[in-house]
């Protein structure tokens, strides 16, 4: 009996201290962590604010947010939507997810750009992205993305939508092409010529990544899965 406290008491001690260790790890890191994903979103804003383009950024420059604090002034605050657990909006067939709080800008031309960040099971995880859609005339259109999560994608594979020339397939995006639904050609069951990309893209929402991805659907099926929450959510929360 007593070998069966004795036991008991050192496996309860090393408990308490791996769990006190990890308390003062987290601790010191929690902090530059936190630090890493600002500058992560803050770097993913300005890139969707943009014109793929031209180079120019669509907004004044002295109105682009550097920290937190600053980014705060441009939350865009949806009543009619309630936020769980971080997510202010879930898609019609609860793939793809819109990510709290969503961002208003405004144009130097007078338009309204929204930023929002987008999730979608990707294949070793959520896949999350960050987008711009310019209010115009009536619709949407997509300016740019930035990926900012896809750790847990298969190197080599899922993971080379870090790569910009890939993720460049994804826009710019018309108002036709979103409304059409975006999917990657391979779920369209259509290959992609090179000079037709961009009219497939913003006439039907295909967007070409096999030639670029070859081996790898199910991560950029997440990215377009994600982009359509985005874009649901912007119809139905009312932006102009």
């Amino acid at each position: 009996m007593l070998e069966y406290l004795k036991t008991g008491f050192v496996l309860m001690l090393i408990t308490l201290i791996a769990g006190l260790g990890l308390s003062l790890v987290y601790n010191i890191v929690k902090e530059p962590i936190a630090n890493a994903e600002l500058r992560a979103k803050l770097q993913a804003i300005r890139k969707v604010l943009t014109d793929p383009e031209s180079g120019e950024l669509l907004v004044d420059k002295n109105t682009i947010p550097e920290t937190s604090d600053e980014l705060k002034n441009f939350e865009w605050k949806v009543k009619t939507f309630e936020v769980e657990d971080g997510i202010i909006y879930a898609s019609e067939d609860s793939k793809g997810k819109v990510q709290d709080p969503v961002y208003k800008f405004s144009t130097t031309d007078g338009r309204e750009i929204y930023v929002l960040t987008g999730q979608a099971v990707g294949y070793g995880g959520d896949v999350i992205t960050v987008a711009g859609f310019i209010s115009s005339n009536g619709g949407f259109s997509l300016n740019s993305i930035k990926v900012i999560e896809y750790s847990q994608e298969t190197p080599g594979l899922g993971a080379k939508i870090s790569q910009e020339n890939i993720q460049k397939r994804f826009y710019p995006v018309s108002n036709q092409g979103l409304s059409e639904n975006l999917k990657v050609n391979q779920d369209a069951n259509v290959v992609v010529s090179e000079n037709e990309i961009k009219e497939y893209r913003n006439e039907r929402g295909i967007i070409q990544v096999s030639d670029v991805m070859t081996g790898a659907t199910i991560t950029p099926r997440a990215v377009a899965t994600s982009l359509n929450a985005m874009y649901e959510f912007l119809k139905k929360a009312g932006a102009e």
